[in-house]
Parts: structure tokens; C-alpha cells; sequence
């Protein structure tokens, strides 16, 4: 594709998804960040604390990013957890399930209001195809439509095998390659692709919001990303986890997307979910 062929003649485009790992906070939590979290650590955790004793719920920010965006005019894709796996640690702590009922009112509120629903595929999906259409049937019955996005929890993820049993379970669009520490190198190339021939959209993370955001230079480097990604009219994906859309424990993060976000509208990107690249993208397969 070249240069300003998004919809409207758009410079490049803007996707952006969040992922729903954990809609609670716990007492273990608070005690875990607080000792991992550096200097800052306990602050911050008595501060989200001290807001979760007044009633408020620090992990629950899914109307607080439909203000941001709605009052933007674009739309997100949420990608939905639906845990199965067992162990120790903190990757498996504070899980849920999408049936539960204030989970399915926010999925069905998230819908109605022209956000897209996806899947955030479990910790063993990755290579286990009946899980994974499994978790795909319960959430599709929630939405009453098909679940068309997905991410692997953790960006698990395993060669020659994931995409199909993806595309087998009837997903079009995946956007698990990238890092989770470190920023998208716009050398390995910043357009959608079709990886492995398996009929899977791949939309690479450009930055996911666990780099260090509060890091000296970040906001320089993200920003030379965006240059890059606007000059050879690709796409940038940012992978936002709603948790973090917590003003006393995560000004950075909100910060920073908001930022991202205006900094893009104002370049005129094309701003869209992750279905919605995939259907522009298979219209046009003479210019991929």
C-alpha cells in the first residue's frame, strides 16, 4: 500500500485496542506493586487504595476511556479475558468471567455505543483450538455477533500453529506480534500483512502501554514511531489496558494516549478498530 490510501486519503492510520485483564483490584495486588513498584510504589498504592475505600473500583475505567474517545469521535476494540489456566503468581490473580453480570452489561454497553468486542485470548489458547473457540462461543453469546478480533494473553503466541487455529475458529483479524517491552522497530515494517498464508490479518502492536512511560526519552521515541509510521502512511496500534486508566496510580498512561491520540487527529490520521482495518484492508487487495 502506498502512501495516503486510507480511507478519505488519510496520511496513515490509528488502531487502537484495549486489553481486559483484571476488572478488580484486590488487597494482593496493592501489596505486590507496592513492593515492586520502585520508590513511587507504596504512594501510589495508598492513593489508588484510599480511592477504592471511597466506593470507587481503581481497575473499572471502561466509561472513563468512552469520555475520552467518545468526546473524540473514534471507537476502540476491547479485547475480553475468558481464563481458564491455574497456577501461582501474579498473572493469575483477580481473574473473571465474562458471564459475569456487570461484565456482560459492559461488554453490551461497550457494543451498543459502536465499540468493538474482541477476544483477548487465554494464557493456553494459543495453541489449544477447541479453548479457543470455546472462549469465542461465550463471548459471541453475549454480543449476539461474531467475534471477529483476538490477541493472545501475553502475546503468547507459536508458529505455525496459531494463526490456523485462529483462522479455524473463524477470527479474521490478530494483533499479538509486537513486544510488551519495548517499542515496534518501523523497519520490520508497519503495514497489516497476511503471515503464514493462514487468511489471519496480522496488525503488529506499535506501543503496548507496559514500556516504561514515565522512562527520560520515552515520549521522544514514541514520537519518532509516529513520525515514521505517518511518513510511509502505515499503521500504528496501541495496546492500552483499561486498568491503567487510573488517574492516581497511572497519570503517565493516560497521559501519554490522550497525547498519542490528539498528536495523530491532528496529522489527520484515519482512526479506526481493529475490524474495521481489516475490512478496508481486504477491499483493497490489489495495493497490500
Amino acid at each position: 500500500m502506498t502512501k495516503g490510501r486510507w480511507p478519505g486519503g488519510a496520511p496513515f492510520a490509528l488502531c487502537l485496542t484495549h486489553d481486559v485483564d483484571r476488572i478488580h483490584k484486590y488487597a494482593y495486588h496493592y501489596l505486590y506493586y507496592g513492593v515492586t513498584g520502585g520508590l513511587r510504589g507504596p504512594a501510589k498504592q495508598w492513593r489508588t487504595l484510599r480511592v477504592r475505600m471511597s466506593g470507587a473500583e481503581p481497575y473499572w475505567n471502561f466509561q472513563r476511556i468512552m469520555e475520552i474517545e467518545g468526546r473524540l469521535g473514534v471507537r476502540s476494540t476491547f479485547l475480553f479475558l475468558n481464563e481458564s489456566a491455574h497456577g501461582f503468581g501474579p498473572i493469575y490473580w483477580g481473574r473473571y468471567r465474562i458471564r459475569q453480570p456487570e461484565v456482560k452489561r459492559v461488554i453490551c454497553e461497550l457494543d451498543a455505543g459502536g465499540w468493538e468486542i474482541g477476544l483477548h485470548g487465554s494464557l493456553n489458547s494459543y495453541g489449544d483450538a477447541d479453548m479457543l473457540s470455546r472462549e469465542k462461543r461465550e463471548l459471541e453469546d453475549i454480543t449476539g455477533k461474531r467475534v471477529r478480533s483476538i490477541r493472545q494473553h501475553c502475546l503468547n503466541f507459536l508458529a505455525g500453529k496459531t494463526f490456523e487455529i485462529q483462522q479455524k475458529a473463524g477470527f479474521e483479524v490478530d494483533s499479538t506480534i509486537g513486544y510488551s517491552n519495548r517499542l515496534w522497530n518501523p523497519d520490520d515494517g508497519v503495514f497489516p500483512y497476511f503471515p503464514d498464508r493462514s487468511g489471519i490479518l496480522e496488525l503488529p502492536i506499535s506501543v503496548m502501554d507496559t514500556v516504561s512511560l514515565e522512562k527520560a526519552n520515552i515520549r521522544k521515541e514514541i514520537r519518532a514511531l509516529l513520525d515514521a509510521i505517518c511518513s510511509s502512511g502505515g499503521l500504528m496500534v496501541l495496546d492500552w489496558h483499561q486498568c491503567k486508566f487510573n488517574p492516581e496510580e497511572n497519570p503517565h498512561h493516560i497521559n501519554v494516549y490522550q497525547s498519542l491520540l490528539l498528536e495523530a487527529l491532528s496529522r489527520g490520521a484515519w482512526t479506526a478498530t481493529m475490524g474495521e482495518v481489516a475490512d478496508h484492508w481486504k477491499r483493497i487487495p490489489a495495493e497490500r
